[in-house]
């Protein structure tokens, strides 16, 4: 008779309504992964005089994940006996011998299953899950594309899930770009986003920057757009679009005064704010341009109107405190964060800054609990302004980082992942593309030095270094840099 299994119809004997209940607590406890139960749940379910290929097969793999590999051999014997040609018990034999490890043999099984049901989708999934687990994504990409560019829509679904989680665990935006077009709900701006937030993730700006080029018609993706233009090298691109928009299609004036100040165009963003009303947020703003500008004192008097109550409160008591330390006036700088709860990050990273300029590190330290993934990037830059390079460094390399984070954390995190698994080369390569565009992280270029020290290129970290000299203030960073010019192998880790 016939009935649905995995989505489409297949015919098959009839199932008592006994046989069904114990079939469906068998699925319940296999997805909790209680397979002992599950076996058990689906030894009663066959044993009904059906011979049923669906519950025989499904018995012989839950036998197999519950450690009873023996029982798994003659149940799938027995079915293979009362079903020959069946694809059901080609990929059962399949996924058993997948978990013994016999990877190769389990590719030839799925294989034999496609060959019996060219239009079952579920070898070839698992043809495309095995070649991913063996290292061979490459070549699952092109089987699970070629799969949901040829089915129905209702019979690829799982292939495009796979497809979609193998290419965002590679970085590969193209590939979720072209697996997120096979979905019908989907939309061009929808799919832009999503392959241009993973570009940007997988350090490659320029490939988000094209691919959000198309879609800008949300002031989300326009956003997205401009940061990576501005993390690709192509400000000048980014400031052209800025000078010439409405305010509107960037989501209003505040929007297109904060996108004014990620690109640098101060003077633009002061325009746009003068000609606005007043408000907090025009308050907040104006001040950050006029910290960014290094007109302190104006900044702070900006600043100082925000009230208390609004959403820009803690942000303009943040930037209020970055003008007092500017101006040395540490005190006033905690007086501005005493007011806001510590529970923020942001506050919390502050007063630790404030801390570590009078000299009490480990107060600083206190403020953070390294155990939170969130608490290491700012530990990584307290000790960083400590002068505790070692300690920076290690933390960097144990951030994760979200698409959200700045820059430059990404290209600092990226660079120490890749020194901390010996991948030196790489490290380098992060940091000679981000101090190119930002040349005024001290840190990340006296870090680069280092590196390139540690790989004997020490005439390029010898230029680079002395180049660095010229513009380094800190005392802390110009000692460790000048002991690491003095010293090549004091840099070797």
């Amino acid at each position: 008779m016939p009935r649905v299994v995995d989505g489409h119809v297949e015919h098959g004997p009839f199932v008592s309504p006994y046989a069904y209940e114990w079939f469906i607590e068998g699925e319940v406890s296999a997805a909790k992964g209680q397979h002992d139960q599950s076996a058990m749940a689906f030894e009663a379910a066959a044993a009904a005089p059906s011979d049923d290929v669906l519950l025989m097969t499904r018995l012989a793999e839950e036998y197999e994940l519950s450690g009873a590999s023996r029982r798994a051999d003659r149940t799938l014997t027995l079915a293979r006996r009362f079903y020959p040609g069946s694809a059901r018990v080609a990929l059962t034999n399949g996924r058993i011998q997948e978990h013994r490890g016999n990877d190769e043999e389990a590719l030839s099984s799925f294989a034999h299953a496609q060959e019996l049901a060219p239009t079952w989708d579920a070898p070839v999934v698992a043809i495309a899950e095995t070649l991913i687990a063996t290292g061979r994504t490459q070549r699952a990409k092109a089987i699970l594309l070629d799969l949901v560019g040829t089915s129905f829509a209702a019979r690829s679904e799982r292939a495009q899930r796979v497809l979609i989680d193998l290419a965002r665990r590679t970085g590969d935006a193209e590939t979720l770009e072209r697996a997120l077009a096979f979905d019908p709900s989907s939309t061009p701006t929808q799919r832009a986003r999503a392959a241009g937030v993973l570009a940007l993730e997988s350090g490659q700006p320029a490939l988000s920057a094209r691919m959000l080029g198309e879609a800008l018609d949300t002031p989300e993706n326009i956003a997205l757009w401009l940061r990576a233009l501005l993390e690709s090298g192509d400000r000048d691109k980014a400031v052209a679009f800025l000078a010439t928009v409405q305010s509107e299609r960037l989501g209003g004036v505040i929007e297109h005064v904060n996108l004014l100040l990620d690109t640098g165009d101060l003077d633009a963003a002061l325009r746009l704010l003068d000609a606005a009303g007043t408000s907090p947020r025009v308050d907040y703003s104006k001040g950050r341009a006029l910290l960014a500008r290094g007109d302190y004192i104006e900044a702070a008097i900006a600043l100082a109107e925000v009230p208390l109550g609004a959403a820009s409160f803690e942000a303009s008591r943040i930037a209020f405190a970055e003008c007092s330390m500017s101006q040395d006036r540490q005190g006033a700088a905690a007086e501005a964060l005493s007011q806001v709860p510590h529970e923020s990050l942001a506050v919390r990273t502050m007063l630790a800054e404030i801390y570590v300029e009078e000299g009490a590190l480990r107060a600083g330290l206190r403020l953070f609990d390294p155990k939170r993934p969130a608490e290491r990037a700012a530990l990584a830059g307290i000790f960083e302004q400590a002068g505790r390079f070692e300690e920076a460094a290690a933390y960097y390399a144990n951030v994760k980082v979200v698409t959200n984070d700045e820059p430059r954390l990404r290209a600092r995190v990226s660079a120490e992942q890749l020194a901390s698994h010996g991948h030196r080369r790489g490290a380098i390569a992060v940091l000679e593309r981000w101090t190119a565009l930002a040349p005024d992280d001290l840190y990340a270029r006296v870090r680069l030095v280092e590196l390139l020290q540690a790989d004997q290129r020490n005439e390029a970290a010898d230029q680079r270094g002395r180049r660095t000299l010229e513009v380094i203030d800190d005392p802390l960073l110009l000692a460790h840099l000048l002991a690491v010019l003095r010293s090549p192998a004091a840099a070797l880790r």
